[in-house]
């Protein structure tokens, strides 16, 4: 099996017809991702990374792929190396993230994981069990 980087994870999304969004040409007015698309973040929090050293905690960027409206996954990697070290689910609605793996699955385990905790999560809505801000 071959590990995925995130050049890997970019080819893949392109392949799959991802388009590739770029906020500083769309400006705030027409701030939307449609399904597949995906962003580049540079300004992430790294503090739950300690055992990373501080030159890769400080230098790490995020790829936000929007599955669809209700989420996105997160993938985190070092722009250097180009080595994946998190994935995170975060969902919409709240701006909340659900879940963070301080490794990376690989990009159709990542979808399945995205499935499942959007299914839970909207689970606990339904029941009630979640009240307040994420």
């Amino acid at each position: 099996m071959t590990i995925e980087n995130i050049d890997n994870v970019l080819e893949a999304l392109v392949l799959a017809g991802g388009v590739k969004i770029d906020w500083d040409d769309v400006g705030d007015a027409g701030r939307s991702c449609p399904d597949g698309s995906w962003y580049v973040g540079t300004d992430i929090d790294t503090s739950w990374a300690r055992d990373l050293e501080v030159a890769v905690q400080q230098r790490m960027d995020i790829i936000q792929i929007n599955v669809d409206n209700d989420g996105q996954i997160g993938v985190i990697f070092d722009p250097v190396t180009r080595r994946i070290e998190a994935m995170e689910i975060g969902e919409t609605d709240f701006g909340g993230l659900l879940l963070r793996m301080t490794f990376w699955p690989g990009l159709e385990t990542a979808r399945e994981l995205y499935r499942s905790t959007m299914a839970n999560w909207k689970q606990v809505l339904e029941d009630g069990w979640f009240e307040g801000d994420i």
